[in-house]
């Protein structure tokens, strides 16, 4: 054992949680699974809090606290301490900027996160050596709402009743009578350390709890929580941070001098485990025909109507493994998707979400109607090592023939397979000669006119693999000087390794008259070809601002609506032809002025955080909206 194990040995940072998530990886770090008594699904490679002398079963009123408990009744440590799977100190010693709750806001638990904020044996034993009690930061109720101390900031809660906090006010009072002035203090106060969280030496931990669990079990025995609902149940979660802060004020009034320092506490909004790749399906390679796809949440009735064409027209013999590359399509989406495919057992359909992989890029667009799941294609090659080759389809399109026929294009040694870009060599023949100029400033390509269009591809991973790892195609993808983004990366790193398709397998729609104000620009033996594709077209690709779910009577519009009126989601594409969006989801923690308002950078500037201007606003925003 090194000297740093030996330092640490006797640090123990439980962390309770009760969804799977990444842990950072430390002998000082525990992750043990609250409420397991309540549940058959046991996290592997956790502590578990019914195990030992434990109040498990408790999980759901007592919250983190019945691994507080679990800890003291069954662990040996000199410091106990306690987080969050999502929520953890900052043991960088560095200071980072956080938001008017007191949280530094990052996004995955993963090597950039756990050095930055040090989330490791060295730096969590250099945090703790000399303390006595170190707690989360001491928030004031004034910046999170304008409340003038803690009892109106518990009144304040739609969940929380006050005459609990007074209930539990007895009772402290009754039982330590010499705490009264102390719980007056806090209360009448407006500043406060939240969270359930803090690392304690361990004489003084076991003080606490012989002083905290007592009160919570008498308040739980005296009071009626049978019609509770499930937030407020947690009431004795939210009744401890109070306590917590009664029980260090009432020690250092009394003359302990403990020595007590504040660390900042980190919010990470994906601590869930995510996966770098997925597993091959359980099917005979040879037969299975991979596609692979990228959408939002607002796509999803487009990215069902072009996967429902896809497996209508496709060889009920081969089978088919959809994967969904995605960030945000809802649990009820994705349900909904695969409820429907069921009816194609020659498929399967599973979704991957790529935001642990794009983190840290700035990956932007040029139009409107390109988003940057545009870019997901570039994680293909990582997330999916057991292929060789795939196809990858756009989402605004339909799939009017065998999709098979497609996937089994011999690519050769190419790397790419694709169909030419109509759009693009159209407006190489301009006689303004603008896209030239373009291609001499910034593709440098030797033969634009080879330029495909990448809505529909058939993608030799092991090629791609070779040309560009993934960090490489990401880094290449972050510069905003593409004008058609992914497309112009791909055209510059394949050129000369294309295999090129039909014209009917990517045949674009006439958007705006391209056909005649374009695409009839293009070399003469390249718009025959497309021209005649048009008759027997094998896909039909939306490509551009006119989409039939805009304009039903686009181009090709009737052939989309035979697809898209067979899939759940018809309504609500009905409901986007009348000028109807979604509800946006509703915001159940108010801030007094909302992160996304326009007001909110004249507030920032004009009453910084902190300020007593500050608080004056936010006071008179919260009358304004009558949250008194």
């Amino acid at each position: 054992m090194n000297s740093t194990e030996q330092n640490n040995e006797h640090i123990r940072l439980f962390v309770s949680a009760h969804k799977q998530a990444v842990f950072p990886d430390g002998a000082s770090i525990i992750p043990i699974q609250v409420g397991a008594a309540n549940t058959e699904n046991l996290f592997p490679d956790t502590l578990h809090d019914n195990e030992g002398e434990n109040i498990s079963d408790k999980n759901p009123m007592y919250c983190e606290l019945t691994a507080q408990y679990w800890a003291w009744k069954n662990a040996k440590a000199d410091y106990y301490g306690f987080c969050h799977y999502r929520r953890y100190f900052d043991f960088s010693g560095i200071h980072h900027e956080q938001n008017d709750y007191g949280e530094i806001i990052d996004d995955f638990i993963d090597k950039r996160t756990i050095e930055k904020y040090g989330l490791n044996d060295d730096s969590i034993a250099a945090s703790v050596k000399g303390w006595d009690v170190i707690t989360s930061p001491i928030n004031d109720v004034r910046l999170i709402g304008g409340f003038s101390n803690l009892k109106e900031h518990w009144a304040a809660d739609k969940h929380l009743r006050i005459e609990d906090l007074e209930h539990m006010m007895e009772i402290l009072c009754r039982r330590h009578p010499d705490y009264r002035q102390d719980a007056s203090h806090v209360l009448n106060g407006h500043k406060a350390a939240f969270c359930n969280m803090f690392i304690m030496r361990k004489d003084i931990f076991f003080a606490y709890n012989e002083w905290l669990f007592p009160l919570l079990d008498e308040f739980t025995s005296t009071s009626d929580f049978s019609r509770a609902d499930t937030q407020t149940l947690r009431t004795v979660g939210h009744l401890s941070e109070r306590l917590l802060n009664i029980f260090l004020a009432h020690q250092q009034r009394i003359g302990k001098h403990w020595k007590i320092k504040t660390l900042q506490c980190v919010h990470f909004t994906h601590p869930e485990l995510y996966k770098t790749e997925l597993e091959p399906l359980d099917r005979n390679p040879r037969l299975t025909v991979p596609v692979v796809f990228a959408a939002d949440n607002n796509y999803v009735p487009m990215l069902t109507t072009t996967i429902y064409s896809m497996l209508k027209n496709a060889d009920p013999e081969r089978y088919y493994d959809i994967i969904v590359l995605q960030r945000d399509i809802s649990k009820e989406n994705r349900q909904s998707m695969a409820d429907f495919f069921r009816a194609f057992p020659h498929a399967h359909l599973r979704f991957f979400n790529v935001s642990q992989i794009i983190s840290g890029y700035e990956l932007t667009t040029h139009n409107e109607h390109i988003s940057i799941e545009t870019y997901y294609r570039f994680i293909i090659q990582q997330i999916l090592p057991f292929y060789s080759k795939i196809i990858y389809l756009d989402s605004d399109l339909v799939v009017n023939g065998d999709i098979t026929e497609l996937y089994d294009t011999d690519l050769g040694d190419a790397a790419i397979g694709a169909v030419h870009d109509l759009d693009f060599l159209g407006n190489l023949n301009m006689k303004n000669g603008e896209r030239a100029q373009y291609v001499q400033r910034k593709l440098h390509m030797h033969d634009p006119y080879g330029y495909f269009q990448a809505g529909v591809l058939v993608m030799n991973l092991e090629r791609m693999r070779e040309i560009h790892t993934v960090k490489e195609w990401l880094g290449i993808a972050s510069d905003p000087d593409f004008i058609y983004n992914d497309q112009d990366i791909l055209n510059v790193a394949c050129e000369r390794q294309v295999k090129y398709l039909d014209y009917s397998w990517n045949v674009m729609h006439n958007c705006a008259d391209r056909v005649n104000g374009v695409f009839a620009f293009a070399p003469a033996q390249a718009y025959q070809d497309y021209l005649r594709s048009r008759r027997d077209p094998k896909i039909v690709h939306y490509a551009g601002f006119d989409k039939p779910w805009k304009n039903p009577w686009c181009d090709f519009g009737p052939l989309y609506w035979q697809y898209a009126a067979q899939t759940p989601f018809e309504i609500q594409m009905v409901a986007m032809l009348s000028g109807l969006k979604p509800p946006k989801p509703l915001e159940h923690h108010e801030r007094a002025i909302a992160e996304d308002s326009p007001l909110r950078k004249y507030a920032d500037a004009l009453a910084p955080i902190g300020s007593k201007r500050r608080e004056v606003l936010k006071v008179t925003t919260r009358k304004l909206r009558h949250r008194e």
